[in-house]
């Protein structure tokens, strides 16, 4: 297969057998075995942000730096888990640990199951408060430049949890380095720095953002672009060669969005876009979104822009075939690169040498004595007007039955016990036309947005929460968080018709009481702002209208200094609203 030439789309000639080519007239990056960031210029810029750029001397010295406080502490082990979302400490500790000759594992976020699972390791965490602790006066010091080799452990990445429990997956220094070069000659960056919207703490962060930025030498961006003002702030002040981005942030990108500059190339991966969020990218960001199809297992596999042609193209390392619907891969970012590797996903060719996408193939549950396809049951949901898109699962601790999260046209959605009610019934009749009866989905979820993570998956841990009120009769069901801003967000909820705080309160009429409705005001404060109790007080706080079994709401978030507006409210009114005040010792932790 010959990859398409710099500057060009990423659209490759048929046949299942691949072999490079192509003319490339941009230099080729340089390996990460080489160490590119000890050889470079010492003015040559490495990173940068609005007003601000740093260049490889500095990061030198950053490094060694970096090494000499690694040595001081008492137990530094081979293995240790670095957890930093602020993108050059995290590549200032990351090549001091390499060149120390550590592997470093990399957890996708630092809730306390995940720091109890490294724990139970005995894999030591290293914490932003290490990274971000006062570096000695700037004296001129030389970092350990030890050997990168090509067959070592660099990193240990996790699954997304998106079947499972996150598994650890180890990857060698070569096989990023395959990573960083096959995506390249897809689609060289051009000058200019390198933005982000996702975590480096996986696979496509961590390659696309910051690896392949110190690879082809250009910058990579000092701060997270989280939120389309960042994006928009970081366009118009910079030359930017690549937004690194995902499905949950281009399918979410307004169309207030204004940009006086534009990026050169936009990167998507972690689900396929929808045509149209495709489309809308394009048009708002006025650049060709390509998208990268992969996993933490394979790496990278595939490429494609939606605007030329909707099937995947293989990259040019990669050899594909298609057995019984499903797709086998070789590939130098496999564990055995020798090897072919049976994927879980069902493909067909799509007749010029690439493949479309069907699903998993790994769902099929056994449902009253049948088996049933998941797979199937969530794509005849999603065929039906007014669905945007389903998953169907089976609930284990349920008795096994089947639910189903819904996502609908905003005008489907549900308000209260009786529209509930009749969507089910709607949507049972219409899957009764192709599966049996004991097979419907008995607990729906509809939720107003996809609940992706920042790489696009709806995993486990997501899932888990969806249902969670069946486990537990306090909690209220949660249907997505949504923020606007950092000091903004909107929480979709619906009181459940089992919700414990119902009983007693009262006989004949159900009511939410108040002080429930307070606590989850509470509950979700601590989990937007990061804040923790106990707080101070609430003020002007009022009830306007009851909270009746079934109902929708959302509650409304607001951060102001040292207090948070809340607002609760369903299409027929405001149930709540008041405020929340903070301790200073919150805020100083907050900020």
């Amino acid at each position: 297969m010959v990859c398409p030439s710099p500057g060009s789309s990423p659209s490759c000639p048929s046949g299942h057998r691949h072999v490079e080519g192509g003319f490339m007239t941009s230099p080729k990056p340089t390996s990460l075995t080489s160490a590119p960031w000890r050889h470079r210029s010492d003015d040559t810029p490495v990173a940068c942000t609005t007003g601000e750029s740093r260049d490889y001397r500095q990061l030198r010295l950053a490094l060694a730096h970096r090494q000499q406080q690694l040595r001081s502490l008492a137990s530094c082990p081979a293995d240790v888990a670095l957890f930093d979302p602020d993108p050059w400490q995290f590549v200032v500790t990351l090549l001091a640990l390499w060149h120390l000759g550590h592997r470093v594992w990399l957890p996708g976020d630092d809730r306390p199951d995940t720091r109890q699972a490294l724990a139970q390791r005995q894999i030591p965490w290293l914490t932003p408060a290490l990274s971000l602790s006062p570096l000695p006066k700037a004296e001129e010091m030389l970092p350990e430049w030890g050997e990168l080799r090509a067959d070592a452990t660099a990193v240990v990445l996790f699954t997304s949890g998106s079947t499972g429990e996150p598994a650890p997956l180890a990857k060698r220094f070569a096989q990023l380095d395959s990573e960083v070069e096959a995506l390249y000659r897809c689609r060289p960056f051009e000058s200019g720095c390198i933005i982000s919207q996702v975590s480096h703490q996986h696979i496509y962060g961590l390659t696309s953002a910051l690896l392949r930025s110190l690879c082809e030498n250009r910058p990579f961006g000092l701060e997270p672009a989280l939120w389309p003002e960042s994006v928009s702030r970081l366009l118009d002040n910079l030359s930017v060669s690549a937004l690194i981005s995902s499905p949950a942030q281009l399918s979410r990108l307004p169309e207030s969005l204004r940009l006086s500059r534009h990026p050169h190339d936009v990167f998507s991966s972690g689900a396929p876009l929808s045509a149209d969020a495709a489309a809308t990218a394009e048009r708002l960001l006025a650049a060709p979104v390509t998208e990268l199809y992969g996993s933490s297992e394979t790496g990278g596999i595939a490429v494609r822009r939606q605007a030329e042609r909707s099937g995947w193209q293989a990259l040019a390392d990669v050899d594909t075939d298609y057995r019984d619907g499903l797709l086998w891969l070789r590939s130098p970012r496999l564990d055995e690169p020798g090897h072919w590797y049976c994927h879980a996903d069902r493909v067909a060719p799509d007749g010029q040498g690439g493949f479309h996408l069907l699903g998993r193939a790994d769902r099929i549950a056994k449902i009253g004595g049948k088996r049933v396809s998941l797979v199937s049951m969530g794509q005849h949901l999603e065929a039906l007007p007014g669905v945007r898109r389903a998953h169907c699962l089976v609930i284990e601790h349920a008795g096994g039955r089947v639910g189903a999260i819904v996502e609908t046209e905003t005008t489907e959605q549900p308000v209260d016990h009786d529209s509930r009610r009749a969507l089910i019934t709607d949507l049972r009749n219409r899957l009764g036309e192709a599966f049996e009866t004991t097979a419907l989905p008995r607990f729906w979820r509809f939720v107003p947005e996809w609940p992706v993570n920042a790489q696009g998956k709806l995993t486990r841990s997501t899932i888990t929460r969806l249902f969670a009120d069946l486990d537990d009769r306090r909690r209220v069901r949660w249907l997505g968080t949504r923020f606007d801003s950092p000091d903004h967000c909107q929480i979709t909820l619906e009181v459940p018709e089992r919700l414990l705080q119902l009983e007693g309160h009262f006989p004949g009429q159900p009511i939410v009481p108040g002080v429930a409705q307070l606590d989850w005001v509470v509950t979700y404060c601590r989990e937007a702002f990061t804040t923790q109790g106990p707080w101070r007080r609430f003020e002007r706080v009022k009830f306007p209208l009851l909270l009746l079994p079934g109902e929708r709401v959302i509650l409304d978030l607001t951060l102001r200094g040292e207090r948070v507006d809340f607002h609760l409210g369903s299409p027929r009114g405001c149930h709540a609203t008041g405020r929340l005040t903070l301790s200073r010792e919150q805020m100083d932790n907050h900020s």
